[in-house]
């Protein structure tokens, strides 16, 4: 008794195996259509350019593929890599199924299943280039002038503070340059010009445009300090009055005359 449940349950095992393994092989022997673009615009279904389409499946079994486009044939390869090339604007526009007839070496054939595709016009192309660059411009451009803004305003509540040698004045993320006209240091705009050699901007000081490049703090400290009057200047300049109280005391004497 005990001889036959395991043999019942042997055979159980084995044709569950059998029913698990059957669906694989059936799924191994499936073929399927594969694209790939070379060159051109793609977004989902919609494409334009130069395609690739081929079979994905076991390639040694295959003698020759046939492919069609909306059940017209397009080309019949019968060598290895079983591929073809095409573009777009040879078959129309709008929506194509594109689908392989699979030839094996044993005589049977094999159908893929569609693949859905979308052909677009060059105008509709242009169309979505440009509102896509367009997009991109706007968003760049309204990044640009919120940080132009939010920079502005920190500068206006921070206030530079350049009063004395060797604390540079703030001048806000971008930094400082040194005009090489007037020797001023001034903050570097983000409208300036990009350049190999540095930033093509103008001095708020003396109003020249001239290619600066970021000073360094040391830089800036130098040049705040060399703007400051010395010491012996206002030394010199500061009048100095002598006997003040001596001759207020003697306009007594002159008043009682």
């Amino acid at each position: 008794m005990a001889k036959c449940k395991n043999l019942s349950l042997a055979l159980l095992i084995t044709t569950l195996l059998m029913m698990i393994a059957l669906p694989v092989s059936a799924q191994d022997e499936e073929y399927q259509v594969s694209w790939r673009r070379l060159y051109g615009y793609g977004e989902g279904i919609n494409v334009r350019g130069q395609l690739s389409i081929s079979i994905k499946g076991d390639v040694h079994q295959v003698a020759a593929v046939e492919f069609f486009i909306d059940d017209e044939l397009m080309t019949l390869v019968e060598e290895a890599p079983f591929s073809f090339q095409f573009h777009t604007d040879q078959y129309g526009f709008g929506l194509r199924l594109l689908r392989a007839r699979v030839t094996l070496h044993d005589g049977r054939e094999e159908t893929t299943a569609a693949v859905h595709l979308n052909f677009i016009t060059p105008e509709a192309e242009k169309r979505i280039l440009a509102l896509i660059f367009g997009g991109l411009g706007a968003i760049l451009l309204f990044s640009l002038a919120i940080y132009g803004l939010v920079l502005a305003l920190g500068n206006k509540r921070r206030p530079r503070q350049s009063g004395e040698p060797g604390k540079p004045g703030s001048y806000g993320l971008s930094g400082a340059a040194i005009c090489p006209r007037c020797g001023r240091p001034f903050p570097r705009h983000i409208w300036g010009i990009n350049m190999i050699v540095g930033k093509f901007d103008r001095c708020e000081h003396c109003g020249k445009w001239s290619i600066t490049r970021r000073a360094t703090p040391q830089e800036l400290s130098a040049a705040e300090e060399a703007l400051l009057p010395s010491q012996e200047t206002t030394a010199e300049e500061k009048p100095v009055l002598r006997g003040t109280k001596n001759s207020l005391d003697d306009t007594r004497y002159v008043d009682k005359i």
